[in-house]
């Protein structure tokens, strides 16, 4: 799961902290893939999750927003 602490981004506005979350958690995704592929895992990116309980289920707090979520496993054998 990535969050981001919109608190820690003091500096940039609304529009900005959403964009920079987002692009972060991108960066980040993209290499969990690229690891996965090397060591024969598999994964899935999952944008559509229920954020606000998810949030409750970690104790994150208001200023802390779940970006993305990334599943990492073994490959189904075909």
């Amino acid at each position: 799961v990535y969050a981001a602490d919109f608190a820690r981004m003091r500096e940039a506005s609304a529009d900005e902290r959403n964009f920079l979350a987002g692009a972060d958690a991108g960066c980040i995704a993209q290499n969990v893939y690229l690891f996965c592929a090397a060591a024969g895992l598999a994964t899935v990116v999952r944008g559509l999750i229920d954020r606000a309980r998810l949030a409750l289920a970690l104790g994150l707090s208001p200023s802390q927003r779940i970006t993305l979520a990334q599943s990492v496993g073994y490959p189904q054998a075909a």
